[in-house]
């Protein structure tokens, strides 16, 4: 029989068993909290809770670099209010991108250089609009930027309502649709994914689609490039007695055309235009092409040099895996003066990496070649010969009616104003030419040619304008044929006639317009047409010092096709030396097309 002291011990430890069994009960049935210990392990204790975060790419490891150093917050706190107080979900957005991307430990120079870049202002289609409109004495205003412009004007409003909605330091996801998906600083162009689950990945091998996702409308480069021609309502939107899948944002419908041979090649965007030419210089320019730094020459003319230590092209390199560059490379040099970190020499060649796959394209060198040193084309670019085709948009339709209301895509509100747009007609041919603020011979197209029409609140036309304007570009529509020469020195389009018939009688150059601009009520000139035969400008430009040809060079160049009949090609022996043969021919009787 048990004793009194057994029982009570009995007793004790019985007790001490349950609260035992209590405190292991509880311990596996409750939800386990963090302690402030397991907070503190490490720097940053994000992933203590939020543990199935991979690694955003190679040089953005989380193990290393943890949450808040991108998403701030405070990672010391085991409680999830505290913790996530003053925390960003998106700490590429440029407001906050100083205390993120930007920090000194990270991408502060390329943070400022992004800020004052053309993607970010827009600066150039501000400027370009307001002087168009005849709200700004100049072209080149570098300061303007698109979303800080004040609701002042017209042309203010048409900015904020139709155009703010395209620049990378506006908030991504701000509107449904297309305009939703751009914005938001680097991970606008940088940020590939979905955004559920797990964290999506960072990169620096940015595809088209990336590209694309701003580049389609106006000059369309993105589109041409991947020979997308925008029918719209030129063709039928129906395929195998269906919708066509052929679509573009805003129900816009496209055909396939030849694509531009670089993307036949399998090149991207960025295998040509540089880091400083995305992100911006440091500078603050005016227009697009100001901060635009690679020309063809040079890959197929290319000059080499070693970029020193401090070079963003070895930070490039670095981080893409694609590009396996010998430290002591020597890159190409652009025009401007960076380096494209993907093309070298090896093995004797001139070779182009592929940013996204590592292949190796050997790029043909051309200084050599007649057809691109012939005397007099010392001002023509490669495009001018090689462009296949321009996209051509004429006479934009502009009409304000103040008695509706619009989305203000600075502001967020609706606000009192309405515009819509029309256009005249839609051409995928052969460009015009002209010179450009450099000096160059380039394709040039609309830019735009606007059509005002304002009205009051009654619906009654209050003021109406017109602003015919052109602008030259790089259509990105590239080709290896070229047009024969007789075919530029003869064609009034790409004299910047327009189309038609151009001859000459009686030392006079006539030219006959095939379109009826009058009788289409669209004005005294065709759309298309630039200059008159003598020389007199129908049309502004959209660059200070771009210009049409004027009525000199439009002879002189109709004049070579005299030439032309017999000695069509580069290499013919008169054009080693030009200029003594244009000698020889006024003053030698005997050359047979003196006709004696």
């Amino acid at each position: 029989m048990a004793t009194a002291i057994e029982v009570k011990w009995q007793n004790i430890l019985l007790f001490l068993a349950l609260i035992f069994m209590l405190l292991l009960s509880i311990f596996i049935f409750q939800p386990k909290t963090k302690s402030i210990a397991d907070f503190r392990k490490n720097a940053d204790q994000c992933r203590t809770c939020h543990t199935n975060v991979a690694d955003m790419s190679a040089s953005h490891p989380v193990k290393t670099m943890g949450c808040a150093a991108c998403h701030l917050g405070n990672p010391f706190s085991a409680d999830k209010e505290n913790a996530h107080a003053g925390m960003v979900r998106n700490p590429s957005d440029l407001l906050w991108a100083d205390k993120t991307c930007g920090k000194t430990e990270c991408h502060p120079a390329l943070v400022k250089d992004v800020r004052k870049s053309i993607m970010t202002d827009n600066s150039g289609l501000v400027s370009a609009t307001l002087f168009q409109w005849r709200e700004s004495a100049t072209l080149n205003d570098s300061l303007v930027q698109i979303h800080s412009i004040p609701d002042t004007s017209l042309a203010t409003d048409h900015l904020r309502k139709l155009c703010a909605g395209c620049h990378i330091n506006k908030t991504e996801n701000d509107f449904a649709g297309e305009i939703g998906k751009r914005g938001g600083g680097c991970n606008d162009c940088h940020l590939v994914g979905n955004t559920t689950g797990t964290h999506p990945a960072f990169t620096v091998q940015i595809g088209i689609e990336v590209c694309e996702k701003c580049h389609n409308r106006s000059n369309r480069t993105a589109l041409n490039y991947q020979g997308k021609f925008e029918s719209e309502g030129y063709g039928t939107p129906y395929g195998g007695g269906a919708f066509s899948e052929d679509t573009l944002s805003g129900g816009r419908f496209f055909y396939h055309i030849p694509a531009d041979i670089h993307f036949r090649a399998g090149m991207v965007c960025i295998d040509c235009h540089t880091a400083e030419e995305v992100m911006g210089d440091g500078k603050r320019h005016a227009h697009l092409e100001d901060q635009i730094q690679v020309r063809c020459r040079d890959c197929h003319q290319a000059s080499f040099k070693k970029p020193d230590s401090a070079d963003i092209s070895w930070k490039v390199i670095a981080v893409n895996t694609m590009l396996s560059v010998p430290d002591d490379s020597l890159l190409a040099v652009t025009s401007g003066g960076s380096f494209l970190n993907n093309v070298r020499r090896e093995n004797g060649r001139v070779v182009l990496i592929k940013k996204t796959d590592g292949e190796r394209r050997v790029i043909k060198q051309m200084e050599k070649n007649k057809n691109c040193t012939l005397s007099g084309h010392e001002r023509l670019s490669c495009q001018a010969c090689h462009t296949a085709y321009t996209p051509q948009c004429y006479g934009c339709h502009d009409v304000y009616d103040p008695s509706r209301k619009q989305m203000d895509k600075i502001s967020f509100e609706e606000t009192e104003g309405h515009w819509q747009e029309f256009r005249s007609y839609l051409r995928f041919e052969r460009p015009a030419l002209g010179v450009d603020p450099f000096n160059r011979i380039v394709p040039m197209a609309p830019g735009c040619q606007v059509y005002l029409t304002e009205l009051d609140k009654q619906k009654q036309v209050k003021k109406q304008a017109f602003w015919p304007t052109m602008a030259g570009f790089d259509p990105h529509s590239t080709r290896r044929e070229t047009p024969t020469c007789m075919e530029c020195h003869s064609d009034p389009k790409r004299l910047g006639l327009g189309e038609g018939n151009l001859t000459l009688k009686e030392g006079n150059l006539h030219f006959t317009p095939t379109y009826a601009a009058t009788a289409a009520g669209l004005g005294g000139f065709a759309l298309e047409q630039m200059i008159h035969v003598n020389g007199e400008p129908f049309q502004q430009m959209s660059r200070t010092g771009e210009r049409p040809f004027n009525g000199t060079e439009i002879r002189k160049i109709y004049a070579m096709r005299y030439c032309l009949v017999c000695h069509e090609k580069a290499t013919d022996k008169i054009y080693n030396r030009f200029s003594e043969s244009l000698k020889r021919f006024r003053s030698d009787q005997e050359i047979i097309c003196q006709g004696k």
